[in-house]
């Protein structure tokens, strides 16, 4: 049952330019808002008690409905233009952008220093929710709540605490963690035994982890790789390092 009878059918309109220009991270900061699209994606913002300001759904839309009351529809041609999905799923939602305050972690953390691509920050942050990192650090890092970060995270952002801040909070947040920093010099991961809880440090694609965030770590680990291989990608790095750094607590639990 739609609680909202209008179809727009016009791609000028006003509501259908707000929620275009949320591809925009000037937009997503003005209105204070973001957009996540799919069957999946607004699932489990649902789920993760997200806050809804609106759900759109093409006309043609046959699957799951979410907050009916919030519920906008569109023609067909209007949703094609408000999707950047290769093959639309007909529904789509627009949330508040939460607030990320620096706090002290709960448990195993991550320190993301300068990660710049949107694609990397998304797989880094889905592969820290799989591997049970609850609170991920941004230091000048891309923005987390764009489509591409937000595509890439597959939902993970959602089941995350996010920070961002200034360097002085963030700092003291983890000034009692060990941190471990991520870097072709270090020691060998495979070897290492990491302390029960930590902060793993990933630094920037092309120039690793700045001088500034280095002096704070009190460790670094490397991935050994073959000669003829330079570097892996920060996602794929950090993926196997959240891994390795938990092992122990992998081998000691009976996974289903």
């Amino acid at each position: 049952m739609y609680f909202c009878i209008m179809i727009i059918t016009s791609r000028n309109n006003p509501f259908i330019k707000r929620v275009v220009s949320l591809r925009e991270k000037k937009f997503r900061r003005e209105y204070g808002e973001y957009i996540i699209e799919g069957v999946k994606q607004v699932r489990e913002a649902a789920q993760a008690g997200c806050d809804f300001v609106n759900v759109v759904v093409a006309e043609s839309y046959a699957g799951e409905h979410f907050y009916p009351d919030k519920e906008q529809v569109v023609s067909d041609g209007v949703f094609a233009k408000l999707s950047e999905e290769p093959a639309p799923q007909g529904i789509l939602a627009v949330l508040k952008l939460p607030d990320c305050p620096v706090e002290v972690p709960a448990k195993d953390a991550i320190l993301l220093d300068g990660v710049a691509d949107p694609g990397n920050l998304g797989t880094i942050i889905r592969s820290a929710n799989a591997a049970g990192y609850s609170d991920i650090y941004l230091r000048d890092c891309a923005d987390v709540f764009s489509p591409k970060c937000l595509r890439a995270a597959m939902s993970g952002v959602f089941f995350v605490r996010i920070h961002i801040g200034p360097d002085a909070e963030i700092f003291d947040a983890l000034a009692r963690i060990p941190k471990i920093c991520a870097d072709m010099k270090g020691e060998n991961v495979f070897t290492f035994h990491a302390p029960e809880k930590f902060c793993l440090v990933i630094g920037n694609e092309a120039n690793g982890v700045s001088k500034s965030v280095r002096s704070i770590c009190d460790f670094t680990v490397k991935i050994p790789m073959r000669e003829s291989c330079e570097s892996l990608n920060a996602g794929i790095s950090a993926a196997v390092l959240m891994y390795e750094l938990r092992s122990d607590y992998y081998r000691s639990i009976e996974l289903n």
